[in-house]
């Protein structure tokens, strides 16, 4: 990711990570590779905070452009995105048989 690609997702960021700590994510995930200097070993041996920056980056690039849905529904000629959104979840709420005030949470 560029650096002006990193500022341009902090301008509308959600997720875990904070508009302000996006570049400073941005500059230490890329500091695990070696084609940005990067040394295996340490890459190893920080493997945690690496996958755990590269996933805190993934959801806010994910929530900026989709909120906080993370799947896709069909649209509908003029229907916009967030529409179509609210509609299939809807439609998913009504096909499972959730009552007002029931609450799913979908676990891969």
């Amino acid at each position: 990711m560029s650096k002006a690609g990193a500022l341009e997702l902090a301008s509308g960021v959600g997720g875990k990570i904070d508009k302000i700590q996006v570049l400073s994510a941005v500059d230490k995930y890329e500091k695990y590779h070696v084609c940005y200097g990067g040394e295996e070993k340490e890459r190893k041996a920080n493997y945690s905070d690496m996958v755990n920056k590269y996933y805190d980056l993934v959801t806010s690039f994910y929530e900026f452009g989709w909120g906080e849905s993370f799947h896709f529904a069909p649209r509908w000629k003029g229907e916009s995105l967030w529409e179509s959104i609210k509609r299939h979840e809807h439609f998913l709420a009504l096909q499972l048989g959730l009552k007002p005030g029931q609450k799913l949470c979908i676990v891969q």
